[in-house]
């Protein structure tokens, strides 16, 4: 008898333990959630930027299966973007943003662009999402418009061409400067048409689409960088393909 009393004290000791345990996790979870939503709440009223890009990495992660160790990463990737924390890694399909971020801001031109391509299909927007060339969360700093091999690409805008070249990840690709904190550029090309350091009217037909470099098909991925930012193509050609 007296071996069963002890025994059974001795549970329901082990109970109350266990139960104390549990309670203080769920209090210091609860308590972290807390501070961490509000610090979220208190720096995305501020940065714009952030807001965004919390947004897409919260759409992404519950929109599909993901480990542990691959919602860290993701979030690594999230703040290195936001904060400009270490080397910005190539999206596999431009050029390396060094010293180059992005802006998720609504941005308004006083010009009126041209369309970049006549006929196409969007494949891809700007934004942050799983790269089919890496297979990783990153920022896709452009637009790509899928469109036959050869379709004819044309300049937004006037301006001067600062780049014609080959690059190992953007292909054959051109970049207009047409003002001095305004550019555009257009990857990918299957032939460049003009060269660098020529003048360029809007309108005028740079090149032709191709799928020369990191490409999983024939597609033009156009970007747009004002004050030295990446931002969202669709904010100036004011029109849908």
């Amino acid at each position: 008898m007296d071996n069963n009393f002890y025994n059974e004290r001795r549970e329901r000791h082990n109970v109350k333990e266990e139960k104390g345990f549990m309670t203080k996790v769920i209090v210091t979870q609860l308590v972290l959630s807390l501070l961490i939503t509000g610090f979220l709440f208190l720096v995305c009223r501020t940065d714009s930027n952030l807001s965004q890009n919390i947004k897409s990495f919260y759409s992404r992660i519950c929109k599909t299966d993901i480990a542990v160790s691959e919602i860290f990463d993701s979030f690594k990737n999230v703040v290195q973007e936001t904060f400009s924390w270490g080397v910005s890694e190539s999206t596999g399909e431009t050029e390396s943003t060094t010293g180059e971020k992005a802006d998720f801001s609504p941005v308004f031109l006083t010009v009126n662009f041209e369309s970049p391509i006549k006929k196409g299909n969007i494949t891809s927007k700007f934004g942050y999402r799983i790269s089919p060339i890496t297979n990783k969360y990153s920022l896709h700093t452009g637009l790509d418009v899928a469109a036959p091999q050869n379709t004819k690409i044309y300049a937004v805008y006037d301006g001067v061409v600062i780049k014609a070249q080959y690059h190992e990840i953007n292909g054959n690709y051109i970049v207009i400067k047409h003002s001095d904190n305004l550019k555009t550029t257009y990857n990918h090309c299957n032939k460049l048409l003009v060269n660098e350091g020529e003048k360029i009217k809007k309108g005028e037909v740079i090149a032709l689409v191709g799928e020369t470099g990191y490409a999983t098909g024939n597609h033009l991925h156009f970007e747009v960088l004002l004050n030295g930012k990446y931002i969202n193509p669709l904010y100036v050609l004011n029109y849908d393909f």
